[in-house]
């Protein structure tokens, strides 16, 4: 769709007064629910109450998410609540996944725990299914729809043909040694597959589907295909499947029921889930972790991104930040999955995205997202938030100074951490960033790079990913050669497909080629150049970015 006759373009001044919000502040706090509205406006939220373990309760909400009702019992002997579904008659449909009672699972923590290839073969995480009727006065008891061993609910959806959807992963009895027939016979496709289960009688009865398989990048405890979460498009519906491979892959459905073989998207994403929602105008929201390169989930969960597509995901725009792990300044706990990942989102009547996020103690976050926000060409730092819009942990030597202006330092201050810093701004295939910058006398200087995904500020090899490299220093005949102690106005611009111009002080100070092909950027990352602690370091006054081009594909 070309969005200079989009009937979905936003303007710039609304996009500039749009953003995220903090949706139910403080209400659950001991618990992640799930949410829904009706079509009235009322949200409700479904949980397990930490103090009655094996009920789900609910609560309801006016639609401003303030004021919430007390908590009721809707359903006994039902825990582990994974997902909700609210269908086109308003009633409820709540799924949860279930080990038999002679199954332990109390030593399972969470990544760091990874099972081997094969060893879930005896493991059982069954699916459990109750839904409500009668305008939602009545439920039925919860019964077991599908029995095997799965990780995790991401998704259900109902079709406008009335199909209710549900995708899931499960274990197979799969490893090196036993990889599978015909061609899984040269490589190896994890332990995994995905699959659905579907219903055309409102739950009563449900049709499994064919099972779908992704390669792996190694051969040991890779999942393979898992967690995959599904949304009707115009003409089928779409899967997009977490992997190990740094990007999802996606399959296709006609009716939801016979699925195409996983092909990859260029959708970078860490080996986590993504979270879709289709708006009434036809747009798409997707939520994911878009990070790479770091031990945890095979990239990364410290922020989770959005992106909207006005072409059924054809193109996205936005690759905007839209949640932060609470405690990413902090050391990963030893135990237990971290990190501001699996999103849960809905569309709200009025076209917001609310959505829940996180996990672990202290990270879980619900806030609504107004889809204007994605489309906003412009930001600006300035150190008016501190430096909470900036990654800065895992490093020393990034901090606010008054010299004598506000500004931020970055400077190599010991041995063992880097010195460098993270923000993200607008997606573009061309921009400008525009960078108040002063070298302190004693400063070797900063690599500047620009980049399409987030990676943490302490990533080695982040130089290499880096679409553009470009090296600043006062003692380099290779760098763009600032004045020590000299307050100067460095401006880059970038168009998709050839090099990065950099401007000093309004004259041309050189070109530095992409290193590889990449649809646009929406990261600046700042290095300390310096492997050692150096006197000095670089003052940052303010960096303001402007994009155009942002349809991506």
């Amino acid at each position: 769709m070309d969005r200079s006759t989009s009937s979905f373009r936003i303007s710039e001044a609304k996009a500039s007064e749009a953003g995220l919000t903090d949706f139910a502040a403080g209400v659950f706090t001991s618990s992640a629910p799930l949410i829904l509205q009706t079509r009235g406006g009322e949200f409700l939220a479904y949980y397990e109450p930490g103090s009655e373990a094996g009920d789900c309760v609910a609560c309801r909400s006016s639609e401003d998410g303030c004021d919430w009702s007390e908590e009721s019992i809707v359903v006994h002997g039902m825990s582990g609540l994974s997902e909700a579904l609210i269908d086109r008659d308003g009633e409820v449909h709540l799924f949860t996944i279930t080990a038999p009672d002679d199954t332990d699972l109390a030593d399972w923590g969470g990544e760091e725990n990874r099972p081997l290839a094969g060893e879930l073969t005896d493991s059982r995480l069954d699916i459990w299914y109750a839904r409500s009727s009668s305008g939602r006065s009545q439920w039925s008891r919860p019964r077991m729809i599908w029995h095997g061993y799965t990780g995790a609910l991401n998704s259900v959806i109902q079709t406008r043909s009335g199909r209710i959807i549900l995708p899931f992963s499960f274990a197979k009895n799969r490893t090196w040694s036993n990889r599978g027939g015909g061609f899984k016979e040269f490589t190896f496709v994890g332990s995994f597959d995905s699959t659905v289960i579907y219903s055309d009688d409102g739950g009563a009865t449900w049709n499994p589907s064919n099972d779908l398989s992704v390669q792996t990048p190694d051969i040991v405890s890779c999942y393979g295909a898992v967690e995959p979460v599904v949304l009707e498009l115009e003409d089928c519906v779409w899967m997009l499947i977490r992997t190990q491979l740094g990007r999802f892959y996606e399959s296709r459905s006609v009716d939801g029921a016979v699925w195409s073989s996983p092909r990859p998207t260029a959708i970078v994403s860490s080996d986590s889930p993504a979270g879709l929602v289709r708006l009434s105008d036809g747009r798409i929201v997707l939520l994911w972790n878009n990070c790479l390169r770091y031990p945890y989930a095979y990239g990364g969960r410290q922020v989770l991104h959005g992106a909207v597509s006005e072409d059924c995901g054809k193109t996205w725009t936005g690759f905007r930040e839209v949640a932060r792990d609470r405690l990413r300044n902090q050391p990963p706990p030893p135990t237990g999955d971290h990190g501001t990942a699996y999103p849960f989102p809905i569309a709200t009547n009025d076209d917001k995205v609310l959505f829940r996020t996180g996990q672990g103690e202290g990270r879980v976050d619900i806030k609504l997202l107004d889809p204007s926000y994605l489309y906003s060409t412009h930001q600006r730092t300035d150190w008016s938030l501190g430096l909470e819009d900036w990654s800065i942990y895992g490093t020393m030597g990034v901090e606010l100074v008054e010299d004598p202006r506000r500004a931020m330092r970055v400077c190599r201050v010991d041995d063992e951490f880097p010195a460098a810093a993270v923000w993200n701004f607008p997606m573009g295939a061309s921009g400008r960033l525009e960078i108040d910058i002063c070298l302190q006398p004693g400063s070797t200087g900063l690599n500047i790079g620009l980049t399409d995904h987030y990676s943490s500020p302490f990533d080695l090899d982040e130089s290499f990913f880096n679409v553009y490299n470009v090296p600043v220093s006062g003692v380099s005949a290779s760098c763009v050669n600032l004045r020590p102690g000299h307050r100067h106005a460095l401006v880059l611009e970038w168009a998709s497909g050839s090099e990065c111009l950099a401007y000093l002080d309004g004259t041309i100070a050189g070109g530095f080629e992409a290193q590889r092909r990449a649809a646009g950027v929406c990261y600046i990352r700042l290095s300390a150049l310096s492997d050692i602690p150096e006197t000095g370091g670089a003052l940052i006054g303010h960096i303001e970015a402007n994009v155009s081009n942002q349809a991506i594909q």
